[in-house]
């Protein structure tokens, strides 16, 4: 009967695994030519889509002017459309190319004798000089050939090529491009052409707000859903690491949140040891000195205050109310805020270490002649040491997981790379899952630590 629960099994998995195969490769093969067509449907799926383009005042003038007319059609073998186009639209580069010092020059820039402060404030003052020059400018017409594809999710999408866009819009793209890299324009004075910087790159910017059509670069996606989905995996990974190097900023990040951990874990130690020693030591003796009883006080306030409160509103005012006024950069104030927050709750396993031992081991050291902090340090530490350290190990394991919040006080660890990069590429699932997945492998790697610790300790109790 076993043996025919194991054939059962084996061809159920079998089965599946067959049926799997066949979704995928029917899913992949879904087909290689798009979808039937007219050529007056995809002249106003043209004209539609470019028109769409158009944001600003300039542009929505040019987008009444031009029109795309689809003389015929082809299929491709990438599930595409071609149509080959004949674009009337207008000598817009030719119109204003030769005016970009009007724009640029010193005395444009100036509103009321201020220079312009953002890119919004050069817009609102030549958008409608613009519109102007883009209106009387001369009718052109070109040939062109324009891409439509047929994907699962869109349907029939238009291919907004830089070349496409730049043809339909009369070279407002190339206009762009220019103006994007210039940082120096002609003027002529006296007939002497003269060389001027440019002071803000606001004008630059402004200027492109005004003539820069809005759309997607990104051909369309064609692929089934499985295939689209790993493309869009790969390329949201490229843009979060790959471009730019921003994977330095992860490795940067990672090496901050080590070395902050390691720093407040040592600080951490050191302090819990003392506070510990101080409360046992108050708790084990029947006559208390005036320094113990205040050094045993302050502890008692001092773990009271850093296990009663968030770490988070801790770091926070150490960092923007102690430390900040002062010009202690953020390291160092993350360092002493989690070192103290650590040693709080190293102390109380320390201490709770401590009281384990058994008294007459204190007793069996006293009879051989030792004193009392002796035998605290030759017999008793040693074996509550021994007790607490997988306890000690996983208090690292935790303060790695809370200096996470060091963020907040602006401090570039693994969490801020993450999120400056979020911020950078507007993609908030790639950054923060490659946060989180690093966190996890450190927190098993050193669970397995522990782990493998606790073991050894146990073998040796044996």
């Amino acid at each position: 009967m076993s043996k025919n629960k194991k054939r059962i099994t084996l061809a159920a998995v079998i089965l599946l695994l067959l049926a799997a195969a066949a979704v995928l490769f029917f899913s992949i093969r879904s087909g290689t030519v798009a979808r039937d067509m007219s050529v007056e449907e995809a002249e106003q799926l043209l004209n539609e889509t470019f028109d769409g383009m158009a944001k600003t005042d300039p542009l929505k003038v040019l987008a009444e002017k031009n029109h795309i007319k689809v003389n015929s059609l082809d299929w491709g073998s990438e599930k595409d459309i071609i149509a080959d186009c004949t674009v009337t639209t207008v000598d817009a580069y030719g119109t204003i190319a030769p005016l970009y010092s009007e724009f640029l020059s010193a005395e444009a820039k100036k509103l009321g004798g201020a220079m312009f402060k953002s890119a919004l404030n050069f817009k609102m003052e030549f958008e409608d000089r613009l519109t102007e020059l883009v209106a009387s400018a001369p009718e052109k017409t070109e040939n062109i050939k324009i891409y439509i594809y047929d994907t699962q999710d869109q349907g029939l999408v238009v291919y907004s090529e830089d070349k496409a866009v730049d043809t339909l819009y009369g070279g407002l793209i190339t206009m762009a491009a220019e103006v994007d890299k210039m940082t120096h324009y002609t003027v002529n004075e006296n007939g002497v052409e003269k060389s001027v910087e440019i002071e803000t790159n606001n004008v630059n910017k402004g200027f492109i707000q005004c003539i820069a059509p809005r759309y997607s670069v990104d051909k369309p996606d064609t692929a089934t859903a499985i295939v689209r989905f790993y493309n869009d995996l790969k390329k949201d990974f490229v843009k979060n690491f790959i471009e730019h190097d921003r994977w330095l900023t992860i490795l940067k990040g990672l090496a901050v949140t080590v070395e902050l951990t390691v720093c407040a874990l040592l600080i951490g130690i050191v302090l819990g040891f003392i506070i510990a020693f101080v409360r046992c030591t108050y708790d084990k003796m029947s006559k208390h000195g005036i320094l113990l009883s205040i050094f045993n006080k302050i502890a008692k306030i001092y773990l009271t205050v850093i296990r009663g409160t968030p770490v988070v509103v801790q770091i926070m005012i150490i960092y923007f109310v102690i430390f900040m006024p002062l010009g202690v950069n953020k390291f160092l104030a993350a360092v002493i805020c989690f070192g103290l927050n650590s040693g709080a709750y190293v102390a109380e396993i320390v201490r709770g270490g401590i009281m384990s031992v058994d008294d007459g081991q204190t007793e069996a050291g006293r009879s051989l002649g030792f004193g009392y902090m002796a035998t605290m340090y030759h017999i008793v530490f040693p074996q509550a040491f021994k007790a607490v350290l997988p306890a000690l190990a996983n208090e690292f394991v935790v303060l790695l997981k809370e200096t996470s919040i060091a963020f907040y006080i602006g401090l570039g660890d693994l969490m801020y790379a993450g999120n400056a990069i979020r911020a950078a590429t507007y993609s908030a699932f790639m950054p923060l899952i490659a946060v989180a997945i690093i966190y996890l492998i450190m927190v098993l790697g050193l669970s397995k630590l522990v782990s493998l610790l606790e073991k050894k300790l146990r073998n040796n109790e044996r």
